[in-house]
């Protein structure tokens, strides 16, 4: 009798995977995915990422987006809305805004927030990214070691011994569970993925993640094939249109085409300039309230600003073996923009919406009827937000007037309160 039952309950699950197959090719059905990402710029790689996703044209992709700085900790190459209109036009349906400081804090903070924002919608299937191992698994056994006790005690242990978080990491990693986890530690995208897989974790949220094989270009690097190059690269050569063209999808090469005739391309010469000046007016008392300052590093800093002429000169001084200059460029803007430890802390208030094509309209209407975050379409919804919501987009106007006085062609200050939802 129980064999009866078991090849039954076999064949019922056979049939009902046909059905749902079958379905899913016609369209019958459709996977609503989200990815986070910077998009800067948007290129080859990133169409990759979004067509990867989608099986069927039912399917839709949303994006959490950066603002208009980065987790690297500087400028973004195009402002906010050229880079989700290239999006738009190259396949995402649904694009939001990751606000600073979030956009720009370590890659833990970063992946908690912009996971935060995606699970907050409430209508989403998976969260999907890119990946140089392409093991899901591997990703969640990994994010799952991460939360342990053994292992927050080891590394603890070891930055204390002077090594820079990341190493401390990566070596924790391997003396606890061994080289497999540890290798993941030491790619860029793997080690994002591990960290949205313990954000899912911390949240007990319900999305699942989808792997995709990173091809061509990896993060940072010079090189690549075909027509994918990784966009640190391509920001290099920016101007030299005829060669970028081969790297960004046809879709969206005119929105960033006509960036750079009209010079609303970042001019980092002014960014790196005004920076100077800034933290040339503070206090180490101020040094020692941003975030990630600890065990004197103001006194580092508040030197160093005195006795450099240049921003690569500044990193240069303030750079140690246990300070990356990631995490220096990060101290330096968070300076710029008055970023404090505890304004840090604040957990993601809202879900702004950037734009949207017809698809993520329809996915948009679901999302507020279910969303766990206020959802920000107009300006009027600022009323309604609390005084962290308040705090976080009082920022977000005063990070889009520092950054508008950066670009080639300089911008007026008040762009974050006219500028209207991208609508393809």
């Amino acid at each position: 009798m129980c064999k009866i039952i078991t090849l039954f309950i076999i064949t019922l699950f056979k049939v009902f995977s046909s059905v749902n197959a079958y379905f899913k090719k016609k369209g019958g059905l459709s996977l609503n995915y989200g990815i986070v990402a910077e998009f800067n710029p948007f290129h080859n790689g990133h169409k990759y990422l979004v067509d990867s996703l989608k099986q069927n044209e039912n399917d839709t992709v949303t994006a959490v987006m950066s603002g208009n700085f980065v987790q690297r900790g500087e400028p973004a190459i195009l402002d906010v809305n050229k880079r989700t209109r290239m999006a738009l036009k190259s396949g995402v349906d649904l694009v939001l805004s990751l606000p600073f400081p979030y956009c720009s804090a370590t890659a833990e903070r970063f992946a908690l927030s912009g996971v935060t924002v995606l699970d907050s919608l409430n209508c989403l299937h998976s969260l999907g990214f890119g990946s140089e191992s392409d093991s899901p698994e591997l990703l969640k056994e990994c994010a799952k070691n991460l939360r342990t006790t053994d292992f927050n005690s080891l590394v603890s242990k070891l930055v204390e011994s002077g090594v820079s978080f990341p190493t401390a990491r990566e070596q924790a990693v391997k003396e606890l569970f061994g080289d497999p986890p540890a290798k993941l530690l030491q790619n860029s995208n793997d080690i994002l993925g591990v960290e949205y897989a313990k954000a899912l974790l911390e949240l007990n949220s319900k999305l699942d993640i989808v792997s995709v094989k990173r091809t061509g270009a990896s993060h940072d690097s010079n090189e690549g094939e075909g027509n994918i190059r990784s966009a640190s690269l391509i920001r290099t050569f920016i101007e030299n249109l005829d060669e970028v063209k081969s790297f960004v999808p046809k879709e969206s090469f005119s929105v960033l085409e006509n960036a750079i005739n009209e010079k609303k391309i970042i001019d980092y010469s002014k960014y790196e300039l005004s920076l100077l000046f800034k933290l040339r007016t503070m206090s180490v008392e101020e040094l020692r309230e941003l975030p990630d300052v600890n065990e004197g590093l103001e006194y580092r800093i508040y030197e160093a600003v005195r006795n450099s002429t240049s921003y690569n000169e500044l990193l240069e001084k303030i750079k140690t073996k246990r300070y990356t200059l990631s995490r220096i460029r990060r101290i330096l803007l968070f300076a710029y923009l008055g970023v404090t430890k505890e304004l840090l802390k604040t957990p993601v208030p809202y879900i702004r919406v950037l734009g949207f094509n017809e698809k993520g309209a329809s996915l948009l209407k679901e999302c507020k009827e279910k969303a766990k975050l206020p959802i920000v379409t107009r300006p009027k919804d600022l009323k309604n937000l609390d005084e962290n919501g308040r705090r976080i987009f009082e920022l977000e106007c005063k990070a889009r007037d520092l950054y508008s006085l950066c670009l080639e062609n300089p911008d007026i200050c008040g762009k974050e309160m006219t500028e209207k939802i991208i609508i393809l």
